[in-house]
Formats: C-alpha cells, sequence, structure tokens
C-alpha cells in the first residue's frame, strides 16, 4: 500500500518552520512595537496635559488681566470638572501660589503631593517658564507642572496629575491588541498554507493514490483527468503518459499477434498458440483501452470552496463585536419599544430570516446551480453591508441586514450543498471537516478585528471592510468550476411540510431534544455573544475592541475543544450526558456575575460558555438520527432535520430578543443571571429526562446522515 503519509509529514515539517518563522517574526516585532509604544505613551499624554494646561492658564490670566485677584478667582473648580469630563485620563488638577500653597483642586490627590508641590524645584519653573519640564511620578500620577507667569510677576504653578492606571490600561490594550493580531496572523498563515498548498496537496495525493491502486489492480485505462500544474500533477501527466504507451505498445503487440497468426500455417499458428493464450491472460487480468473515462474535473474542486466561504463568513463574523453599539446611534424612538429591544432588533431579524430561508434555500440551490447560488448570496450581501454602512437610520438598516441575512442563507447552504454534491461515504466527512474549518478560523478572526477596526476608523468604514471582504468571496466564487455534478440519483432536497411541523413538535422525543437542548444552547449563545457582552463591555468603559477580544475566547474554545469533544462523544456513544454537560457549564458562568461584575469575571462567562457549547454541540445532531429514527422513517431525515434546524436557529433569532428585554426589566447583570439560569436548568431538565423521559433506553442504532439544510 502506498504510504502517503511521507509527502503529508514533509507538508507539515514545513508549515511548522513557516509558522515557527511567522511566530518569531511577529513576536520581535510585537516586543519592539510594545516597548517604544510604552516609551512614547507618557510623553505623548504630558504633550496633551501640557496642552489643556495653557488653555486653563490663559483663561486664569485672562481673569487676572482684569483686575480679579489671583487667591480670589471664581468658577476655577467648575473648569476643572469640565477637563475632567473631557479628559478621563487626568486624575487631579491644583494650582498653587508661589509658596506651593493649595488654592484651587479637584480629583483624587496622591499621598504627598501637597508637600512635592512645595519643593524648591518644583517652584523654580517660575523662574525658567519657557524652560519644559518633565513629569514626575507621584504615588499613582505622572504630575506635570506648568508657571502661571504675568507680564508683571509671577503667580502661582498649575498641577495636572495624569492616572497612572489610565496608562497602565491603555498599554494593557496595546498589548491585548498585539496579542490579537498574533493569533489571527497565525490563523490566516495556515489558511493561506492550505489555500495554497495543503488542500492541493491533499488531492493531488488522493489522486495520486488512486492511480498507483488503479495500475496495482490492472486497470491501464486513461483516467481523462485534468491535471494541475504542479510537482504531482507533473508526475501525473508523466504516468498517464505512460500508461499511454502501454496502450499503444499493448495494441500493437496484440495486432501484430493477430496478424502474424492469420498469416500462418497452420504448423507455425500451433506454435503461436503458447503467446496468443499469455496475450488472452493479458487481456483478461488486465484492463487497456479507453474504459471509462472520468470526467475532465480538477483535482481541487472541491478544496476550492474553503476559500470563498472563509471570505465571505469573515465579512459577517467582523461586525458581531460592534453591530450593538452601531444600531444603539442609529435608534429612532419606537412607540411602546424599550431602546434596549430595538438595540437588538437587528440582530433577531437576521437570524430570522436564515431560520426561515434555509429550509427552502436547499431546493432552490439545487434548482439553480450551486456556483450561481453562491454568487447571488454574496453580491446580495455585499450591497447590504454598503448599504448598512450608509444606514440613515434604524429602519433603513434593518432592510439593509435583511439583505445581508438572506445572502448569508443563500451562501451557506449552497456551499454546503456544494461539499455534499462533491463527495461520497468514502470523503464526506473530511469535506465537512474543510467546511467547517474555514467557518471556525473566520469566527477567530471575525470579532476581534472587527473591534480594532470599528475603535480606530469607526463603524461605518468597518461595514465597508466587510463589503470589502464580501467582494473578494465573490471574485473567488466566480472561479469555481461552471459544472454541477449532482447526480441524477440522488434525491432532490425538499422543505418540511407543515403537518411534518405540527407532528414534530408535538412527538415528546423530538421536542426534548430540540426544546431543552438545542434551542437553550442557542438563546444563551446569541442573547450574551451577540447582544449582552458588545454592550455590557462599553457601558462599563471599555472598547469595542475589547468585546471582539471576549468574543475571540469563545471561538478559540470551539476551535480547540469540538474536536475532541466530537471524539470522545462518539466513542462511547453516551452523547446525552456530553449535551447536559455542556448545557449546565454554559449555565453555570452567568451566575458568577451575582459576585462580581469585573472583567475577568466576563471573561470566565464567556469562556464558561464556549467550553460548553464546544461540548455539546457535536453531539446535538448525532442525538437526533440516534432517538427519532421511527420519526424519521416516517416523515423523511430531510423533514425531521429541516424541523430540527428550523428551531434550533429559531433559537438564535429568540436570544437577542430575550436578551434585551430581560436588560429592561433586570438590567445587564440581571439578563445574564437569567439566560444563563435558563440554559442551566434546561440542562438538568434534560439529563433528569435521559435518565426517566422519553428518549431513556431508547437503543443507539446508525445514526443518519443529516442532510442538506
Amino acid at each position: 500500500m502506498l504510504d502517503k503519509n511521507y509527502l503529508w509529514r514533509i507538508y507539515w515539517q514545513l508549515a511548522g518552520v513557516i509558522m515557527a518563522s511567522v511566530v518569531l517574526a511577529l513576536g520581535v516585532v510585537s516586543y519592539f512595537s510594545h516597548h517604544v509604544f510604552d516609551r512614547e505613551l507618557v510623553p505623548e499624554t504630558e504633550k496633551k496635559a501640557i496642552t489643556v494646561g495653557a488653555s486653563l492658564r490663559a483663561l486664569v490670566l485672562k481673569a487676572t488681566d482684569y483686575g480679579t485677584d489671583f487667591t480670589q478667582l471664581y468658577g476655577v473648580e467648575q473648569s476643572f470638572d469640565e477637563v475632567f469630563s473631557e479628559n478621563p485620563e487626568f486624575a487631579s488638577i491644583a494650582i498653587t501660589d508661589t509658596a506651593g500653597k493649595v488654592l484651587y483642586a479637584r480629583g483624587k490627590e496622591p499621598e504627598a503631593i501637597r508637600q512635592h508641590f512645595a519643593k524648591p524645584d518644583v517652584l523654580s519653573v517660575l523662574a525658567t517658564p519657557d524652560v519644559p519640564r518633565d513629569a514626575v511620578r507621584i504615588g499613582t500620577q505622572y504630575v506635570v507642572s506648568l508657571p502661571i507667569v504675568s507680564p508683571a510677576k509671577a503667580l502661582g504653578v498649575l498641577h495636572i496629575g495624569i492616572d497612572s492606571a489610565f496608562v497602565d490600561k491603555v498599554l494593557l490594550e496595546v498589548l491585548l491588541d498585539v496579542v490579537v493580531v498574533l493569533v489571527v496572523s497565525l490563523f490566516f498563515t495556515l489558511e493561506l498554507l492550505n489555500f495554497m498548498a495543503g488542500a492541493r496537496l491533499a488531492s493531488g495525493l488522493g489522486e495520486f493514490t488512486k492511480q498507483v491502486e488503479r495500475m496495482r489492480g490492472g486497470d491501464f485505462t486513461p483516467s481523462g483527468r485534468m491535471r494541475v500544474n504542479d510537482e504531482i500533477g507533473r508526475l501525473l501527466r508523466w504516468i498517464d503518459a505512460a500508461i499511454d504507451h502501454i496502450n499503444v505498445r499493448y495494441e500493437a503487440l496484440a495486432g501484430e499477434l493477430r496478424n502474424r497468426i492469420a498469416e500462418s500455417n497452420p504448423d507455425a499458428r500451433d506454435k503461436l498458440k503458447p503467446a496468443a493464450k499469455a496475450m488472452e491472460a493479458i487481456r483478461v487480468s488486465k484492463k487497456f483501452g479507453t474504459g471509462e473515462v472520468a470526467p475532465k474535473t480538477e483535482e481541487t474542486d472541491l478544496n476550492r470552496i474553503r476559500a470563498p466561504l472563509f471570505a465571505f463568513i469573515l465579512a459577517e463574523e467582523l461586525t458581531r463585536s460592534y453591530l450593538p453599539g452601531y444600531v444603539n446611534q442609529l435608534l429612532v424612538p419606537i412607540p411602546g419599544i424599550s431602546p434596549q429591544v430595538v438595540i437588538g432588533l437587528p440582530i433577531m431579524l437576521f437570524m430570522l430570516i436564515v431560520a426561515l430561508g434555509q429550509p427552502y434555500l436547499g431546493g432552490w440551490s439545487e434548482r439553480v446551480g450551486r456556483r450561481s447560488a453562491m454568487l447571488t448570496g454574496a453580491v446580495v450581501a455585499t450591497i447590504g453591508f454598503i448599504g448598512t454602512a450608509l444606514a440613515y437610520n434604524l429602519y433603513d438598516l434593518l432592510l439593509w441586514r435583511s439583505l445581508c441575512a438572506l445572502g448569508y442563507g443563500m451562501v451557506f447552504v449552497a456551499s454546503q450543498g456544494y461539499v455534499l454534491d462533491r463527495t461520497d461515504t468514502g470523503n464526506r466527512a473530511q469535506g465537512f471537516a474543510l467546511f467547517i474549518g474555514a467557518i471556525m478560523v473566520a469566527t477567530v478572526c471575525g470579532p476581534s478585528i472587527g473591534g480594532i477596526l470599528a475603535d480606530n476608523i469607526g463603524f461605518r468604514p468597518s461595514f465597508g471592510v466587510s463589503a470589502a471582504m464580501a467582494f473578494l468571496s465573490i471574485v473567488a466564487i466566480v472561479r469555481l468550476p461552471k459544472e454541477e455534478l449532482r447526480g441524477p440519483s440522488m434525491a432532490p432536497t425538499r422543505a418540511p411540510k407543515l403537518s411534518e411541523f405540527i407532528s414534530l413538535m408535538t412527538n415528546s422525543r423530538f421536542m426534548t431534544l430540540t426544546g431543552l437542548a438545542a434551542m437553550p444552547a442557542k438563546i444563551l449563545l446569541t442573547g450574551v455573544c451577540f447582544y449582552l457582552v458588545p454592550l455590557y463591555i462599553v457601558s462599563i468603559g471599555n472598547t469595542q475592541a475589547m468585546a471582539g477580544r471576549m468574543l475571540m475566547v469563545y471561538a478559540i474554545m470551539m476551535v480547540l475543544v469540538v474536536p475532541f469533544a466530537a471524539t470522545l462523544s462518539d466513542a462511547s456513544l453516551k452523547r446525552e450526558r456530553y449535551v447536559a454537560l455542556g448545557l449546565i457549564i454554559s449555565g453555570l458562568g452567568g451566575f458568577l456575575m451575582l459576585f462580581s461584575e469585573s472583567f475577568l469575571v466576563l471573561f470566565a462567562v464567556v469562556f464558561l460558555l464556549g467550553l460548553g457549547q464546544a461540548l455539546s454541540i457535536a453531539a446535538q445532531s448525532a442525538l437526533v438520527g440516534e432517538h427519532c429514527q421511527e420519526e424519521i422513517q416516517k416523515y423523511g431525515a430531510d423533514a425531521v432535520y429541516g424541523v430540527y434546524r428550523f428551531l434550533e436557529r429559531l433559537g438564535n433569532a429568540l436570544g437577542p430578543l430575550l436578551a434585551s428585554v430581560l436588560v429592561v426589566f433586570w438590567g445587564y447583570i440581571g439578563a445574564f443571571v437569567a439566560l444563563s439560569g435558563l440554559a442551566f436548568f434546561c440542562g438538568l431538565a434534560f439529563a433528569i429526562s435521559m435518565r426517566f423521559g422519553p428518549i431513556h433506553h431508547q437503543p443507539p442504532g446508525a445514526t443518519p446522515e443529516a442532510p442538506n439544510l
């Protein structure tokens, strides 16, 4: 048997060297960038303090020019308050006289600050007002001192204290941004390696193995396949040429033998009989000639779906961390609806359109062709992103987000169908690993980079970046093969009927799996990650970039844990336990908000949510086929999985709506706790039902393959 792992080992060794080089280069750049920023941040903040202080000093000097006594100025503290409101990095402001005695002060003064004001080296700025002085660290503040000198005499000194916690926070933000860029760069590098080499190597090795196995089995008919212009492709073309030469030599030898037999006398024919028997044995045991020519398609057709899918999903994922904040800017009063609920409407509408459309988009993409369906969806979504970036108010924003949702559903379903059409039972798992891998990488990269973009260039340009990514996906989709490979024997996908919806929604086994597991998990996911986390982080003084980093934690947990959870649940055949445990772990996180509202607690909430979802998500779909075999036999897999997916995505739509209503009545903390409690108690109920309810003692059988929905 051909050991194709040899080339794979070489590929991964090379990929490891490339990744190590990338990590080293990014690490060095990140270190020096952070070091430079650390060195320059305080001086830059000092410059700002000097500029603001110059304005305050000008006001003071103007008042004294009108004859007001320097020690009796009115409204100085109120001016300080205005400065604090516009410059949160300033912790204290004070004006002293020429002896260092404090005349006016506001803010939180560090210890020993008043002794510092009276030091001779501090008061010496009055003698040399044109000489700049560096800030001095006093306790938790960097103090900038500016002389107040009129043309007649020196009046005093203005001191502005810069909060060191603010400086540390900015440095931490920069450090986290550097880490985010490092992680995203690693994923992008892996994706590029896969696109440029890995996918082609996989398909090339697969084709090479098939070709060698054909020849070992005695099949020397031409493959008729187009070869990629790389090393493996050139090797396969050389093998094709050798096979053609063998066929020509075989036909020439067989023809020559036939002619000799026809032209020979009986004695000569008897002598040629062994040769004729040998040729007949070769003809029977081997296969020559044209045979069955394989379709002339490239080996990389399946792998080429990853690039456009990644680019398109990334376009949407970029918006996750800042969409609620953007909606908040475009709010218009809607009578009878709270602003918190209105903020959740675009997210809910997006999820609802995807949920309603996907059961029907599968059949539509079969009729028009997968490539055409993907192109249509990407164009619709691109228009939606451009419109979102230019939205005037909430009403047209809802329209543009509806287009994004429709395009998202089209591309998702058509891409899934593309994989199904080009795989069989032997490589379908590999095909869907490629499909899911592109989505997971986009989920890791999108929210964090989107948050950084929103903080630095604003909401509207960030949506413009999403539009550009969607347009890039169009360019990649155009390069997909136009040929449709869906065979005539493949049954068309159909949407569930209303009667099937009603029957399944009144089925205790089906609704136990859906109502106690799938829907609560999705309600918690979208309610917390897509609504509560972005808004709550901003409400406590953090940035959109921080919201993106939080969502990145969830995505990384999914990437790291899902493969192991899927393997363990399949090996143990105790998938119910993984689903129940995942729901309970997901729900535990929200209860932590009862003890503290700190940033680290929120990190733990998202971490536990990601861990719980990763444990349960792989097993949920398998449980439908395992415990609803009677329903599948009665209604068909399309109907059962169609209703299941619809209700699951309906949970996606309900999450932001429920979260927004909870915020209205109980605030952010109450909403976190309530949604987590819902998932926690549904997990407990599912565990009890597993032990005593309608799915107890259901014999696990062959799990039907989930259809294209």
